[in-house]
């Protein structure tokens, strides 16, 4: 159904031409947009009381001039700034990184002159004496550099050559004029250019060009909107207030504002409305409104699209991006493998097994970056799945060597590699996908033909831009709810607006003024900001005076900080209340999910049963038994063993393995001290440490640090080991794996333990088991019997006759030893052992137990929800 606006336009249409009634198919009436255009379609129609006519042609400006017979193509924006960057190249004063940033800079500004049909003064001192006037001062060097580049680059683009983009429209547009024939018509054109204005006044001059008005469907709020902002008079009484039209949110936070918004928009569907505009000044939270909106299966269609750059389908580009230029970060691998964009040529469960496999190997062992170790823990591992990816993906790396090569052949070998990952299938098959593939293939054929050699940097930067700079639009989605823009709303027939992100930050919007400043911009006749902010104002005064019911939301604290709402709205509420004493600011609707969305409950204190003992229990595991059952249940009954993280740099647990390895090589090579001299000794231990941290020292630039840690240590370990040895100790074994089997009841389970190291003495056995941590916080654990059950269960696996931790990372090393009642200590816990298992196999639960210490460093503290227990 139309609206009364376009009937009126119709109308006044047909004043001048209802004697063509029904064929108008030869007019050609301008529109701001295609919804315009729909408008005026449904007025025609109903103006013409439903006859069968052939509407005259609405199009936008643009698409009248590609219209224009006879000409050949433009050159491309992309050949175009491609021309720009050459030419700062060849000047030589700029870094490579600043090249293409000042190429986009200098194109707009080219455009914003040809759009305005403006020219720079010939003579550059003319152009250099208008800008310090500008200025008020003598130009700089850098910016009597500025002045210059963009004077010499004005006139370089001048000379010959295919037009670009900016001088074809304008040639085609006067072509137009020139051939003029019949009448033009046209609804509001806001934020035309002095081009696209001097377009339409040759025209004039040859055929009538008649504007075709949409008056306002409310003209009070114009008035009120008048004496706010500009300060006219208006009747306050007469006028009457906006407080049922106009509402403002404000909200503590960016969810908040999603809040407000969505359940506005719901309101608003559930009314009936049909047409609801959001205006999406904050794409953050347009994002996150999207989002929530969803979550109550209502699409939103998108007019405003959104970059290439901001898509998952570039996300692949990135990341590939990452592995070529750093020696493949294992994160950046994994993130690349599992992006549902490559190797889409698989069968569907190949890839996630073996990117499952590699995580978990790259985990154990511990490979932080390198191809090669990749590769080379593929083979090691008998990664079967994996090996034919990696071997894929370095044929795809091949392609982008160090050489230098024009855009196109870059563009070619991306396209090349884009098959040898698999990654084109995946990316056709997806609506962003094939756009971005379009947009790629594109650029690559307005290209061909510049042979000018890039690095692979500087192609890649250049990449970037275009997916920064290029737009796409998910088409498929058709909904009564729609994000646009806030000059697209402009002439727009919503039921209903929602203004997103109504902050002083978003509206008016900032825009840097670029290469020359605002003053500067006014000398040479370029719109600056203030005109820009008219424009967006007069787009803002006609959503309030043409939709029946608008809202403005912002975010009104950000870290504790106040945000000001736009100071249009501030000034129109400020206006509102001191004429009709209510303010047009309301507090944002409450939130009220349905009870199964509501936060969880209070939890009781989980206490599962064990289903089954387990077959095997290692020292550590029983030590997770005695500290926590239930975490016990989650880690071994369960299965759900947190995953290792890849060390990305070493940590003192990775250099306390180190250690272990060293001293186990060094005593397997020594085992009787007294057998070498102490030079000897000290050199042997050096050099097996020196092995020992080797190859971590290709990944880890702390591992020298560790190593020279343990340097300043290793007399001190040396005086220790001389002197245990001389008290009567010999070595026997290192690393040595232990187990032992315990019945409880009619089953038996294996109790299995790995010792750093195991001494002869003449009465027995003695177990020691290298620490670095602190020498007090080992003295506590011997303290505390029954709390640490490692020295106990080491010595009822051996029959040990003594026992210690070696502090390993102080300034003296010893061994603080178990004092006196081993025995006895290994025989308790051999018999707790048995009772607690047994309990288990008899029904017994395993309970959370909620120790702090322990609950501190538990994984699973989120699976027993600890923090939601109840009267906790």
């Amino acid at each position: 159904m139309p609206t009364a606006a376009y009937v009126s336009a119709v109308r006044e249409f047909l004043e001048f031409e209802a004697g063509r009634a029904p064929d108008f198919s030869a007019l050609t009436v301008l529109v701001p947009h295609y919804a315009a255009a729909q408008g005026f379609l449904a007025g025609l129609k109903t103006a013409l009381a439903g006859r069968v006519v052939l509407p005259p042609r609405l199009l936008t400006l643009p698409a009248l001039a590609v219209g224009v017979p006879g000409r050949a193509a433009a050159e491309p924006d992309s050949r175009r700034l491609v021309e720009i960057y050459s030419f700062l190249r060849r000047t030589g004063r700029l870094q490579e990184r600043q090249l293409w940033p000042a190429a986009v800079e200098l194109a707009g500004l080219m455009r914003e002159l040809s759009d305005n049909q403006l020219a720079l003064p010939a003579d550059y001192a003319e152009f250099r004496s208008r800008l310090e006037a500008a200025y008020r001062r003598r130009l700089n060097a850098t910016l009597g550099f500025e002045a210059r580049l963009a004077h010499e680059l004005w006139y370089a683009l001048q000379q010959g050559g295919r037009p670009d983009s900016g001088r074809d429209y304008a040639e085609r547009l006067a072509c137009l004029a020139e051939r003029a024939a019949l009448p033009l018509y046209h609804l509001p054109l806001p934020g035309l250019s002095a081009m696209e204005q001097g377009f339409l006044e040759r025209y004039a001059v040859r055929q009538p060009v008649r504007g075709l008005a949409l008056p306002l469907a409310y003209p009070e709020r114009q008035a009120v909107l008048d004496a706010a902002w500009v300060g006219g008079e208006a009747a306050a009484a007469a006028i009457g207030p906006l407080t049922d039209d106009l509402v403002l949110y404000g909200a503590a936070s960016l969810e908040a504002v999603a809040v407000a918004a969505e359940l506005q928009i719901r309101r608003w569907l559930a009314e009936g409305h049909e047409a609801i505009g959001i205006v999406a000044l904050d794409r953050v939270a347009a994002r996150r409104l999207r989002a929530r909106l969803e979550r109550h299966d209502i699409l939103v269609q998108d007019e405003t699209g959104w970059t290439f750059s901001t898509a998952a389908v570039s996300h692949v580009l990135d990341r590939w991006f990452g592995l070529l230029q750093d020696d493949c970060y294992y994160r950046d691998l994994l993130d690349f493998l599992k992006s549902p964009f490559v190797f889409a040529d698989l069968a569907p469960k190949v890839l996630p097994a073996a990117v499952a496999e590699l995580e978990l190997a790259l985990r154990r062992a511990g490979v932080v970056e390198g191809w090669g170790r990749f590769q080379q823990l593929a083979r090691q591992a008998n990664l079967a799945g994996v090996e034919p990816l990696l071997e894929r993906m370095q044929a795809a790396r091949r392609l982008f060597t160090g050489q230098r090569l024009p855009l196109a052949e870059w563009q070619q070998r991306l396209l090349r590699a884009f098959e040898q990952l698999g990654v084109r299938r995946a990316l056709e098959a997806d609506w962003a996908g094939g756009q971005l593939l379009a947009l790629l293939r594109r650029l690559q054929g307005e290209l061909q033909g510049d042979a000018a050699p890039y690095r692979f940097a500087e192609w890649r930067r250049w990449l970037m831009l275009q997916l920064d700079q290029a737009t796409f639009v998910d088409a498929r989605v058709e909904s009564p709810v729609r994000f646009t823009h806030l000059r697209a709303a402009r002439l727009r027939e919503f039921n209903a607006v929602l203004i997103l992100g109504a902050d002083a930050g978003h509206l008016p919007e900032t825009v840097s003024p670029g290469l020359f400043n605002q003053a500067v911009r006014r000398e040479l006749g370029l719109p600056g900001q203030a005109e820009r902010e008219s424009e967006l104002q007069a787009a803002l005064a006609d959503v309030i005076g043409r939709t029946p019911r608008v809202a403005a939301t912002w975010q009104a604290e950000r870290d504790g900080e106040p945000l000001a709402l736009s100071p249009w709205l501030e000034t129109l509420d400020l206006y509102h209340r001191a004429c009709f004493g209510v303010s047009l600011k309301r507090s944002p609707p409450a939130l009220v999910e349905p009870a199964a969305e509501t936060a969880l409950s209070a939890a009781e204190v989980p206490a599962p049963l064990a289903d089954r003992l387990p077959e095997r229990v290692t020292v550590s595991g029983w030590q997770s038994l005695v500290d926590c059952p239930y975490r016990f249940y989650a880690r071994h009954l369960l299965g759900l063993n947190e995953l290792d993280e890849v060390a990305e740099e070493m940590d003192k647990r990775e250099y306390g393995t180190l250690i272990h390895a060293a001293l186990a090589k060094f005593h397997e090579d020594h085992p009787v001290l007294a057998d070498f001299d102490r030079a000897t000794l000290a050199a042997d231990l050096a050099g097996a440490v020196e092995e020992a941290f080797a190859e971590a020292g290709l990944t880890s630039y702390l591992a020298e640090a560790w190593r020279l840690r343990w340097q300043r240590r290793q007399a001190a370990y040396l005086d220790w080991a001389l002197a245990w040895e001389r008290a009567g100790h010999r070595f026997a074994k290192a690393e040595a794996k232990t187990a032992l089997a315990v019945g409880v009841g009619d089953a038996e389970i294996r109790l299995e333990g790995r010792l750093d190291r195991l001494d002869r003495a003449a009465d027995g056995l003695a177990v020691l088991d290298y620490k670095t941590q602190s020498k007090a916080s080992l003295s506590a654990k011997l303290k505390r019997p029954g709390e640490d059950v490692q020295l106990p269960c080491y010595a009822w696996l051996t029959e040990a006759v003594e026992a210690g931790f070696v502090t390993l990372d102080e300034d003296k090393v010893t061994v603080l030893a178990w004092q006196e009642g081993l025995a006895e200590a290994a025989a308790a816990e051999a018999a707790r052992f048995q009772a607690v298992f047994a309990a288990l196999a008899g029904g017994a639960a395993l309970p959370a137990q909620g120790a702090g210490p322990v609950c501190d460093r538990c994984e699973m503290r989120g699976l027993c929800r600890r923090d939601h227990w109840a009267g906790q």
